[in-house]
């Protein structure tokens, strides 16, 4: 019983309705320079629940990106029966974009989570023609087209799903493989992206 009214409090603390999920992400941990496979398994405008195998330590600053809301800074905030709790650090524009986009996830379901990607991609402007591995190994490739939250390169070279390389200033991790190369979504956020 105590455990069941501590768990009370503590949902009664949180500054939002959670959202029951069930979504595929990555937990980029900077201090740490590492990228961890996850499940969101709740998610609001003031954090996310989520599953990882090797959760980082909590106060650490992590980048959450999850699949079809795209990207977040957070703060890891406990550790509870395998569940890691993140709070969210985002700007105010980020967070009625999440709230606006996590109204539509709950009114349409799984068919209105495709239309959650609203950067449209224009095709690219841009002179660069490689990007960086982990071990600083340079790739060829041309960028296809690009928005603020990612890019889409043709490369002959597709490092797996998960790794993370560098286009230009720019980290980012690969999130997929497509016919003429690799999808990338970026780690740092575009200051021209203000949540609209």
């Amino acid at each position: 019983m105590k455990s069941n009214a501590q768990s009370a409090r503590s949902l009664d603390q949180r500054s939002s309705d959670r959202v029951q999920v069930r979504l595929a992400g990555k937990l980029f941990v900077p201090a740490e320079n590492t990228t961890l496979d996850c499940t969101v398994v709740n998610l609001s405008i003031g954090g996310a629940g989520l599953y990882c195998p090797e959760p980082p330590p909590l106060d650490a600053f992590t980048v959450l990106y999850v699949d079809g809301f795209g990207r977040f800074d957070a703060v890891t905030t406990r550790y509870v029966k395998g569940e890691l709790g993140l709070k969210f650090v985002c700007k105010e524009a980020r967070i009625k974009k999440l709230a606006d986009d996590l109204a539509a996830f709950v009114k349409h379901g799984m068919t209105g989570y495709t239309r959650l990607r609203r950067h449209g991609r224009k095709p690219a402007e841009t002179a660069i023609d490689f990007f960086t591995l982990a071990d600083g190994s340079p790739v060829k490739c041309r960028v296809l087209d690009i928005s603020f939250q990612g890019a889409m390169l043709e490369t002959a070279l597709r490092p797996a799903v998960g790794e993370l390389i560098q286009l230009g200033q720019t980290k980012a991790w690969v999130v997929r493989h497509h016919q003429e190369g690799i999808g990338v979504q970026f780690l740092q956020a575009c200051e021209a992206d203000d949540g609209r």
